[in-house]
C-alpha cells in the first residue's frame, strides 16, 4: 500500500523525509544507517510520543524485517524501536491527547509480532534476552492478549538455557501477566531473582514478605525501589500493614521519590487529607517522624516535595510536621 507521507507528521514536522531514511535501513552505508535510526528515535517516536507517521512506519520496518532487507548491523535497533513504540501503547493508553494514533499504532504493532517472534526463536544467545524484553513488550499490546501464553513458554524455554540474567528472564515472564508459575524462584539464590519471582505472584504469603523486607535496603541490580513501593501498595489492606517498611522508605529515599517512592506511599497514608482537629492514627504519626528525620525533603523551594504535603494535607514544615507527629 502507498503512503502519502506528505500527509503524515512525526515530531518535527511533515514526514516526508522519512522515505529515504527507510531506504537507507536497506541499502544505505554506515552514516546514512546511523542517520536512519536517529531519524526513528528522535522524529518518528520522540521521547517515547507516537505521531501519524509511527504507525506506518512500525509496517515499513516490519517488511523490511519480514523480508530479510534490512541491514544486519540494524536489526537489533529495529526491534528496540517496536518495542519502544509497544511501550508508548500501554503507556499511553490512558492519555486522550493521543487517542487517534494509539488504535493505528496497535494494529501495526499485532501486524509485526509474527515476524518479530520468529527472530526471537532463532535468536544468538547473546541477544536473546534483549529481543524477548523488546518482544515482550509488543505482545502487552491489547491486540496481542491471545499471544502471551505462547510467548510465555518460549521465554521460559531460553531462561532454562541460562542465555542472560535469570531476574530478567523472570520479569519478562512476570510483565506477560499469564500463569506461569515461577514461585520456585522464590527461594532463589540470587535477590533480585527471588523478588521478580515475588512481583509475579504478589499473592504468594512469601512474596509479600520478600517485598515488604527488600523495602528496607536499596534494591538489588535490576530492580528499581518504585516497583517495589507499587507492589507493596496494592499487597496491602491498609497503611497499617506496610508501615514499617513505609518508614524505612521514608527515612531514606531521595527527593525525587515524590512521584513513586515516599511520596507514593504519604498519599497511600492519607487517602483523606489531614485537616485540623482530626486526630491522626498512629501509624501517621510513626510515618512523619520519618519523614522529618530524612533531610531531603524539606527544602522549601521544591515544589514536588511541598505538593506532596500539601496533598495530603500536611504542612511542607519540618517544625510542623514534628508537632504533628508528637
Amino acid at each position: 500500500m502507498t503512503v502519502d507521507w506528505g500527509r503524515l507528521q512525526h515530531a518535527y514536522g511533515w514526514a516526508t523525509d522519512t522515505p529515504k531514511h527507510l531506504q537507507a535501513l536497506e541499502s544505505g552505508d554506515a552514516e546514512a544507517r546511523a542517520a536512519a535510526l536517529n531519524h526513528l528515535d528522535i522524529a518518528v517516536l520522540h521521547q517515547g510520543f507516537p505521531e501519524t507517521a509511527t504507525a506506518p512506519v512500525v509496517r515499513a520496518l516490519t517488511t523490511l524485517l519480514a523480508n530479510g532487507r534490512a541491514h544486519p548491523d540494524t536489526v537489533e535497533s529495529l526491534l528496540q524501536f517496536l518495542g519502544d513504540a509497544a511501550l508508548s501503547v500501554t503507556g499511553l493508553a490512558d492519555d486522550r491527547y493521543f487517542a487517534e494514533v494509539l488504535p493505528d499504532l496497535a494494529d501495526a504493532l499485532a501486524e509485526a509480532y509474527p515476524v518479530v517472534l520468529p527472530l526471537f526463536v532463532a535468536s544468538p544467545p547473546d541477544r536473546a534476552l534483549f529481543r524477548a524484553e523488546n518482544l515482550v513488550a509488543i505482545a502487552r499490546t491489547p491486540r496481542l492478549a491471545d499471544r502471551r501464553e505462547e510467548l510465555a513458554v518460549l521465554v521460559l524455554q531460553w531462561a532454562e538455557r541460562n542465555a542472560g540474567p535469570q531476574a530478567d528472564w523472570v520479569h519478562c515472564l512476570g510483565r506477560l501477566d499469564v500463569d506461569v508459575d515461577v514461585r520456585d524462584r522464590l527461594t532463589d539464590l540470587d535477590p533480585a531473582v527471588r523478588l521478580r519471582a515475588a512481583l509475579a505472584h504478589e499473592d504468594d504469603p512469601r512474596s509479600r514478605e520478600l517485598i515488604l523486607a527488600a523495602l528496607a535496603d536499596p534494591p538489588p541490580p535490576g530492580l528499581h525501589r518504585s516497583e517495589l513501593v507499587a507492589a507493596a501498595i496494592r499487597i496491602a489492606v491498609d497503611f497499617e500493614a506496610v508501615a514499617a517498611a513505609a518508614c524505612q522508605v521514608a527515612r531514606r529515599d531521595s527527593w525525587t521519590g515524590f512521584d513513586d517512592g515516599w511520596g507514593a506511599l504519604v498519599r497511600f497514608a492519607f487517602p483523606t487529607p489531614y485537616g485540623k482537629g482530626r486526630p491522626l492514627t498512629e501509624t501517621q504519626r510513626v510515618l512523619l517522624r520519618a519523614l522529618v528525620a530524612n533531610d531531603q525533603l524539606w527544602d522549601a523551594t521544591n515544589g514536588s516535595c511541598s505538593l506532596v504535603f500539601r496533598q495530603a494535607g500536611l504542612p511542607h514544615s519540618r517544625a510542623g510536621c514534628r508537632r504533628l507527629a508528637q
